[in-house]
């Protein structure tokens, strides 16, 4: 709870009062927190068909895989992880040519910046080896749906019997999901007895 009271105070302050504020938090909370708001930035001189196919190939090299895969403006938004390393990547096309990728990793609430190099080198080797018609396999991913039905229109995709932090909802058969994005979005889907 402080620790939402003092980002929220250091976003409403001006200037040094903010840095102040940010300042009386202990150094650890400050990296852990911060760390939530930067990664690895690396450029793919690809199409994003191409650069897509360069990220799959590369978390898979890491035994990773991307569980959540979303369509957003100018790109893509996804998330991988296995339950102990978890993070995020975006895709951004800058030209038809090239694509930015921002890699963000995190064990709990440390930010792991060697793994965000080991992902950015693997992808780029990924990019470098790839054929020219490499694009995502979508083989073992399900939809990701607007409302809970199949007729709905469809947001992205995932992998099913992966972690992810669902909710239960009133229709049987469907769980809510937050998309990397930050949007509510629905999955064709159960728990599992133990509650995953």
């Amino acid at each position: 709870m402080r620790l939402r009271i003092l980002l929220l105070c250091s976003l409403l302050l001006g200037g040094c009062a903010a840095a102040a504020a940010v300042a009386a938090v202990p150094g650890v909370l400050v990296d852990r927190t911060m760390g939530y708001f930067k990664g690895q930035d690396i450029s793919l001189a690809l199409d994003m068909q191409r650069s897509l196919a360069a990220v799959q190939q590369g978390l898979e090299r890491m035994s990773l895989h991307v569980n959540v895969l979303e369509p957003v403006p100018d790109g893509y938004a996804m998330e991988f992880g296995n339950g102990e390393l978890d993070g995020d990547i975006h895709l951004q096309r800058q030209t038809q040519n090239l694509t930015t990728l921002t890699i963000s990793a995190h064990r709990g609430l440390s930010q792991q910046s060697s793994v965000e190099s080991a992902m950015a080198k693997e992808v780029l080797t990924a990019s470098e080896q790839g054929e020219d018609g490499a694009h995502f396999e979508f083989a073992g991913y399900d939809s990701i749906y607007a409302q809970p039905e199949t007729s709905a229109e469809k947001l992205g995709w995932f992998r099913p019997g992966t972690k992810l932090n669902v909710s239960v909802v009133r229709k049987a058969g469907w769980l809510k999901i937050k998309l990397p994005s930050g949007q509510n979005a629905y999955i064709k889907g159960a728990l599992k007895s133990d509650g995953t």
